[in-house]
C-alpha cells in the first residue's frame, strides 16, 4: 500500500517545522472536502419554541444555512446571559437510525445517560442539530431527491460529488457554522467550547478539532479509524457513505487529523473489539499524533482508552471516564496557566 503524501511514520519534525507546515496541512484537508461556501460572519436562527428541561431550558431552533430548509437543532442551557459558561457541540451518531438525529441529545439510546442530562448537570450548555439526511431532514433536504434513509444518504453523497463537494464536507461545513453560532450565544460567549460525539459524531469531532482553532478540546467516542488498517481488514462496508472523502488515503491518515488538534485536549474512548475501528490502527495513529503533542510539551493532552469488553458501543464505565475528563479540562481552563 502506497504511503500517503503526509506520512508521519516517515517524518519526525521539530516544533518549528510543524508550525511552519500545520496550516498548509489543514488547507490540504479542506481541499479534499471539495467546493464549500464561505462561512458567514453572523449566524441567524429562528426559535420555534422554548421549554423547561431538567435543570435547564431547551430551545428548538432552526439555524440558517443559506438553504431552503435550514438546520433544525436543540440548544439546551443551564445558564443565563449574566453568567456564561462552557458549552459542547454534540454530534449525533449514524447507526442507520436516520429518523433520530438531534433527538439523541435527550435520549440514552447509545449512551448510559442522555447527553443533555449529563452536560447540564456539569453546568455546560449543549447544542445538537440534525445532520444532512437525519431527523427532520430525512428525505426532506432538496438534495436528497425525496429519498429516505440509506437511499437518501446515497443520493445526497452523489449529488454533492457531482457538485464538486462531498457529503462529509457539507456536514462539516454545517458543524463549523454551529460552532460560530455557539460562540454568539450570550450564555456561552467567551467561555470554552468543546465538541463531542459517538461513532459518526466522533469522526466529525476529530476533523473539527483539526480544522477549528475556536475549539478548546474534543471527545471522540466509539470511532477512530485509521484508513489503511480498515482497508487491510476489508472493513469499508462497515461505514456509511458519508464517511468516504475523495483522495484521503492519498493525502494522509488518522494520525495527521489527530495531530492537527495539538496541543488541545482530546479524549478518545473506544472498544477494543470494535470492528469499525481496528485496534492496531488506533494505537498506531495515537502514538504518531502524540509525538506532535510532545513537541508542544503536552503529550498527556492526547488521551486514548480502549475498553477490553466493549465493541461499537459506549458502556457506563466509558461514559464515566468521559465525565471525569470533562471536569478535569474545565478545571484546567479556570487555572491561570490552563490551556
Amino acid at each position: 500500500m502506497k504511503p500517503p503524501i503526509i506520512d508521519l511514520e516517515a517524518w519526525s519534525p521539530s516544533l518549528i517545522d510543524w508550525k511552519l507546515k500545520r496550516e498548509s496541512f489543514r488547507e490540504g484537508l479542506r481541499n479534499r472536502l471539495g467546493h464549500l461556501p464561505m462561512l458567514p460572519s453572523k449566524i441567524h436562527t429562528t426559535c420555534q419554541r422554548e421549554e423547561a428541561h431538567g435543570v435547564g431550558v431547551a430551545e428548538k431552533i432552526v439555524i440558517d444555512n443559506g438553504r431552503e430548509m435550514g438546520i433544525p437543532a436543540w440548544f439546551i442551557t443551564p445558564r443565563n446571559e449574566e453568567h456564561p459558561g462552557p458549552a459542547v457541540l454534540w454530534l449525533h451518531w449514524h447507526g442507520g437510525e436516520y429518523g433520530v438525529g438531534k433527538q439523541e441529545v435527550f435520549e440514552d439510546l447509545h449512551t448510559p445517560n442522555s447527553p443533555a442530562q449529563t452536560f447540564l448537570q456539569m453546568g455546560w450548555s449543549i447544542l445538537c442539530m440534525d445532520a444532512f439526511g437525519f431527523g427532520e431532514r430525512n428525505g426532506r433536504d432538496p438534495e436528497s431527491g425525496g429519498d429516505f434513509d440509506q437511499e437518501g444518504e446515497h443520493t445526497l453523497a452523489k449529488h454533492f460529488l457531482w457538485q464538486g463537494s462531498s457529503l462529509f464536507g457539507q456536514m462539516l461545513w454545517e458543524d463549523r457554522l454551529a460552532l460560530r453560532y455557539l460562540n454568539q450565544r450570550p450564555e456561552v460567549r467567551g467561555q470554552p467550547i468543546f465538541v463531542a460525539g459517538v461513532s459518526m459524531g466522533a469522526t466529525r469531532a476529530q476533523w473539527l478539532l483539526a480544522l477549528e482553532d475556536v475549539l478548546a478540546g474534543a471527545v471522540s467516542l466509539a470511532c477512530a479509524v485509521r484508513y489503511r488498517d480498515l482497508l487491510a481488514q476489508q472493513g469499508l462496508h462497515r461505514h456509511g457513505m458519508y464517511f468516504y472523502v475523495p483522495g484521503m488515503m492519498e493525502y494522509c491518515d488518522l494520525e495527521l487529523i489527530l495531530a492537527l488538534g495539538a496541543p488541545r485536549p482530546h479524549l478518545l474512548i473506544n472498544g477494543a473489539s470494535d470492528p469499525l475501528s481496528p485496534r492496531a490502527g488506533i494505537d498506531r495513529a495515537v502514538g504518531l499524533a502524540r509525538a506532535i503533542y510532545g513537541l508542544h510539551g503536552k503529550e498527556e493532552n492526547l488521551k486514548s482508552q480502549l475498553f477490553a469488553k466493549a465493541g461499537h458501543q459506549v458502556q457506563e464505565d466509558m461514559w464515566n471516564e468521559m465525565k471525569r475528563w470533562c471536569v478535569s479540562v474545565q478545571k484546567a481552563h479556570k487555572q491561570p496557566d490552563g490551556l
